[in-house]
């Protein structure tokens, strides 16, 4: 799977990839990362020529048209950005408009495509022609707010690649994870010790009956809350 990311700030992904399940995952090359970042497309001849009026070619910015408080992400920069990519990957945006981002939607996502291209907008936000024109998916985490598009980019690529055959390790741990199991929160978990500051283990999941311990499991699972 290869992921081409728009971004700002590339350092933000060159730390996720050197720590942990993804850095394992992408050096046995399991999954690949394009960065273009966008300071290296703030402008060119052709838009001043359009606008004689344009910063472009030193910011990726402007204040947005009919006035308001912040700055918005040109759609130059990013078109460019996104044409400078080698694959014509679906284009995601993160953006809180987007349709909320599930495991089942996950799922619908790694089957879809090989690749996508991810577009991380800041400050305000982004010129709308960017979602019009650009976009092929709008994705959201949730209604909550954020600087920036980097997390959500980053939490996108991590629940599709560690579906990838591999990456886990056990194909059971993906299995009986969270949202993987009939719409699911799986079961509390607990380990040693048995007893800490008077916070005890379940007896039951010291028994050693093993039906015993899976009726547990399957009483205290919760169903994911539909919103």
């Amino acid at each position: 799977m290869i992921f081409q990311i728009v971004t700002h700030f590339p350092s933000r992904y060159t730390s996720y990839l050197e720590t942990g399940l993804p850095a394992k995952a992408y050096q046995k090359g399991l999954f690949q990362v394009e960065i273009a970042r966008l300071r290296d497309f703030a402008g060119n001849e052709k838009d001043i020529k359009e606008d004689s009026n344009s910063n472009e070619n030193k910011h990726v910015d402007s204040p947005p048209y009919g006035g308001g408080p912040g700055m918005v992400l040109q759609v130059g920069p990013v078109d460019r950005a996104i044409q400078s990519f080698p694959h014509s990957f679906p284009v995601i945006l993160f953006t809180p408009r987007g349709k909320r981002l599930t495991q089942s939607y996950v799922r619908k996502f790694f089957s879809l495509s090989k690749g996508y291209t991810l577009v991380c907008g800041y400050f305000e936000g982004v010129d709308e022609r960017i979602a019009l024109y650009l976009t092929d998916y709008q994705v959201s985490l949730g209604d909550f707010v954020l600087g920036s598009g980097d997390l959500p980019a980053l939490c996108f690529m991590e629940s599709l690649t560690r579906l990838l055959p591999d990456y886990m390790g056990s194909k059971i741990s993906l299995d009986s994870e969270s949202m993987e199991e009939d719409g699911c929160i799986e079961h509390p978990h607990y380990t040693r010790p048995p007893m800490y500051r008077g916070w005890k283990v379940p007896e039951v999941l010291l028994s050693g009956n093993h039906q015993a311990i899976q009726e547990w499991r399957n009483l205290h699972k919760q169903k994911i809350a539909s919103s």
